[in-house]
Parts: C-alpha cells; structure tokens; sequence
C-alpha cells in the first residue's frame, strides 16, 4: 500500500512538472500574483495570467515616472534591461510598453509585458434643444427667441464653449443668447467645443409664424392638408362643433357591417357622423376583409366630406398585447425605453410598424388624415403608458416626437394630435413643434367638471396657438343612466361654455360589434329606446352640431382660407 501511495506521489509531481513546462509564466517559482502602480491607484489592470498586462487611463496623467507595485513568487527577482527592480521603490517610464524578466531562484525566467494606454479625450455632445414653432406679431414680423445651450454635456465635465451659427452668417458665443428672429424657417447649428478642443454640433430648427394664422408642422404638408387644418381652426373658433363617431359605417352594435351605406348614427339620425375615427389595428392586426373594409370606410368618409382621425391600439412587440396587464415579457414591459434609446432592436421594431401604417396613408387612402399616436399616455392601460420600465413624461415626448418625424419624412398627409386622458397633464405635452391640434379624452364625464376641462383644453390650445378637439368621450350604460346625456352632458356644457370652449370636434367611441347589449351602447341604435334616441336626434338638429351632410357643404378639403 505505501509502495502504490509513493507511485501516485512521483506520477502527480510528474504531471506538474509537464504543466510547469508548458506554461512557464505560471511556474509557482516566477508568478507574478499582483501588479499595480503607485501614483495611479484607480487603474485597474488585465491579462496577468497571460503575462501581458494592459490598462487604459480614466484621466491624464505623466507616464514618465511612475512606481510599480508587485508581487511575485517567493526569492524571486524582478528585472527590467537586466536591472533588478525594487517593488514600490523603483521608477520606470511606462509611455511605451514596459518588459519585465521574473527570475525564479533556479535561474529560470519568465517574461511579462506592462502597456498603460493613456487618456483619450471624449467628444462633448452638443444640445440646442427642441425644434420650435413661434407666432410673431404681424406688424412687427419678428419676435426675440432665446436659444439655450444648457443641456450640453461633457463626459469629463470640462468647461465647454459655445458658437451658435445662423443662417445669415452671424455667430454668437454664449450659452444662452436673444435673437430676433423674423418670419420663416430658421436653421441655426450650435458648436460646443471643451478644453481640448473636441467639438460637437447639434441643429434646431425655429420656425417663425404671423400670429393668427394656421399651417401644419411639416412644412411640406400637401395644399389639402393645409386647406384642412386652416378650416378646422375656423371651425373651432366658430360657434359649432362637428360630431364623430370611431369605426361608424363598419362596427355595429353585435356585428361587423361590411355595408358603408348605414350606420347606427345614420339610422337613428338620417345621417352619418362628421368625422370619422379610424383604428390601424384593424387594418394591420386582423384579415385581408377587415382590412379592406377599414380602407374603404376611410375613403367613404373622406369622399362625403367627414374628417378623419386615426388612433393606434399599436400591439406590443413580443406579447402582441396592447394593454399592460396582458403583457407578461420583460422586453414589452421595457418597450418604449428600448425604442428610444435603439436597444434590442426595438426601434427597427417600431418603425417597421409605423412604415406599415405610412403605406396605408400614402398607397391606401392618398388624402389628410388627423393622426393622434400613442394617447391616452398619462394613463397605466397601455404599454406605452405610466406602468411601463423606466417611465417618465420626457421618455414618453422623445417617443413621440420620434414618431412625429419619422412620419413627417415620409409622409405628406398628416396633421398631428397629441390626446391626453383625463385629467389633462400637459408634463407629457411634446412640443408646439410636434402637435397641430390638442385634444383630452374623458369618459364618464361628470357635467361640471366637462366644462371646466373643455374651457382650461381650450386656453391650453390658444397659449400654444393649436386647435383644440374632445378626442374620445361616452358613457357606459348612458342610454339607463344618462339617456339625455348627448343634449344634457355634451350640448350643454359647450353651449354653456360660450366663447370660452372652442373645440373642432367631439368623437364618440364605437358600438362594439362583438357586444349586443344595450348597455354597452355610446351612441343609440335603431332598437334603443324613444327617449335614448329622441335625445341624440335633438342633438343632431341642434345649430350647433355638424354631421356629414353639414361637412360636406363646408368643404374642408378643398376650400382655401388661409389668404
């Protein structure tokens, strides 16, 4: 037994021998176990298992002169050209790489390689801020614009200078500076620029408009889109309001109806609605029929004078859900803060989503429509709402104006409403650069609290000379609860409100298709009761409310005020 016990000894020290003899840096007579370097006690190095040593600075320092402090298997030496080196005493130049030699006691060497990379120097990142849309005056046609630089940055925190460069050459070098700006589109660059002399450059684009009148964000809008926006804003500062329905000719009370000819509206009232609210969703996520059915009833409002506005109930990425509860994937939680920042291809993501819808606007329908993306956001159903990962108002304005203009790019068509839910919190509010109409939407409204938030969206609209709208309203269970609540809730308050409530429009939600109760009504049908639709046809024969037949008298596609 203690013969077999020497045998396995001789065959173990054998085996660690032909280890040693393969990696000689690792020989337990000349390892090197620690390296460091006195002066820079921050800098971290790697690769020593392999001998080859590397770190890069975090700051500027002097290579020319620095301390090594190390440690190496015991009574071995250090050398460097030969010279035995004294850890912790010795000084070297280290602006190139350093070759040391670990002299074991039995004369055998290994070598290890030290490289100190230096600083670099990283670039400052210019911001000049949000594009902005501003009214001047127009007996002065020009107006004071401050331009702030203060949300520049510098990785190392050095001090940084600022040029903004005009288009008519002149220069000014202050972090926030007043210009006078007159009439028209402004490019203006800022260059910032740190102690170095690293630079970089951002561009803001400041356009400048006549007080009073209306045109959309994108500056290439096509004449009917310019026609549109200006009527709509006649309409809003008027004394009537158009009436809309979502999805009127194609979803009915317990059914999809593929004829575009009736509508519950129309078969209560003897008309369609005045504006038309259109859901992708049904295009994108569902049949070829489907699909055909939503652009066709599109195209049939547009061609019958109604206005159109789309709403997106976009689908998550991985889930395909629209609502947060339902959503159960880490990636769809952190959706939105991955589109922004282009993490795991979720931008990609999104905008191949939004390319799809840009092809229905430009290929499909080919005329204006009001697109109002990613509403409601300051509610916690949606996943682009207050619940989802890393959520804050500024993530949800880069989200939108991400879509603004990569929309804007690519398409002519559209005008832009931002709608938040009840109660209005314009923290989320994107920029007058990115909204050409301001609307709220509020369901189970209570009548005074109506009035107050019709009157403060409409100061809102008039601060930010944009056009106001009620974007999404009903009541369930109205036609028991409320049945007069089209002329007692709605009518009412607006009337009442006089000249302080100019909005364009009030859309109603839809009457589901895949629903048959009464209860679940937003707008009556041909069996709802007398008194249910009595109410709603006294609010249609109001002077105040506009329905198909009125649009189409007050052509706003075509007519042209804006001279």
């Amino acid at each position: 037994m203690k013969f077999l016990r020497l045998f396995f000894l001789m065959i173990l020290v054998c085996s660690c021998s032909k280890e040693s003899d393969d990696n000689e840096f690792l020989s337990s007579n000349k390892t090197l176990y620690s390296f460091s370097i006195k002066e820079l006690p921050n800098v971290v190095f790697t690769g020593i298992s392999k001998g080859t040593l590397t770190a890069t600075l975090d700051v500027e320092a002097n290579l020319n002169e620095l301390t090594a402090v190390y440690e190496v298997s015991k009574g071995a030496t250090v050398e460097l050209n030969g010279l035995i080196q004294k850890s912790g005493v010795t000084t070297n130049d280290f602006s190139e790489t350093v070759g040391y030699t670990i002299v074991a006691e039995d004369k055998s060497k290994a070598d290890f390689t030290v490289t100190i990379l230096p600083y670099t120097n990283k670039n400052p990142i210019a911001n000049a801020g949000a594009d902005e849309i501003l009214y001047a005056d127009a007996n002065t046609g020009e107006i004071e614009v401050t331009l702030n630089a203060s949300a520049s940055t510098d990785p190392e925190n050095q001090s940084l200078l600022y040029n903004w460069a005009l288009a008519d050459g002149s220069n000014f070098e202050s972090e926030v500076v007043q210009v006078s700006l007159g009439l028209g589109v402004h490019e203006i660059m800022l260059t910032v620029t740190d102690t170095k002399g690293a630079t970089h450059t951002d561009n803001i684009r400041i356009e400048i408009r006549e007080l009073g009148t209306y045109a959309p964000i994108n500056t290439n809008a096509t004449q009917q889109t310019k026609n549109v926006l200006t009527n709509l804003a006649r309409l809003a500062k008027g004394s009537r309001f158009a009436f809309g329905q979502e999805h009127p000719l194609s979803f009915k009370l317990g059914e999809i109806s593929y004829d575009l000819n009736t509508s519950d509206c129309k078969d209560v009232t003897g008309d369609h609605p005045g504006v038309f609210g259109i859901d992708p969703h049904y295009m994108l996520y569902k049949g070829a029929d489907e699909r055909e059915l939503h652009i066709n009833e599109a195209r049939r409002a547009y061609e019958n004078g109604s206005i159109v506005t789309l709403d997106f109930h976009q689908t998550s990425r991985t889930d395909g859900q629209i609502y947060y509860d339902e959503i159960t994937s880490t990636t769809d939680k952190s959706l939105m803060y991955d589109i922004v920042y282009n993490l795991n291809g979720a931008r990609e993501w999104y905008f191949d989503e939004m390319d799809r819808v840009i092809d229905i606007l430009n290929n499909q329908l080919g005329f204006t429509v009001v697109f109002r993306p990613l509403h409601e956001m300051n509610g916690g159903w949606f996943w682009w709402g207050t619940r989802t990962k890393n959520h804050s108002p500024q993530l949800y304005v880069e989200l939108y104006r991400m879509t603004v203009d990569y929309i804007n790019e690519r398409s002519n068509h559209v005008l832009f409403a931002w709608s938040p839910n009840f109660p209005f919190n314009d923290e989320y509010y994107p920029g007058d650069a990115y909204v050409d109409i301001v609307g709220i939407d509020y369901y189970n409204p209570d009548k005074a609290v109506l009035k107050q938030v019709l009157i403060d969206l409409t100061l809102f609209a008039n601060e930010h000379h944009k056009i106001a709208a009620f974007t999404e309203t009903g009541q369930q269970n109205y036609v028991y609860d409320n049945p007069n609540f089209y002329t007692d809730t709605i009518l009412a308050v607006i009337e009442e409100g006089g000249s302080d409530i100019n909005i364009a429009w009030v859309l109603s939600w839809f009457n589901a298709p895949w629903d048959n109760s009464q209860a679940n009504l937003f707008i009556p049908n041909a069996e709802s009761t007398d008194n249910v639709k009595n109410d709603f046809i006294a609010f249609k024969q109001s002077n105040t409310t506009l329905f198909q037949e009125d649009m189409s008298l007050l052509n706003l596609y075509e007519v042209d005020y804006s001279n």
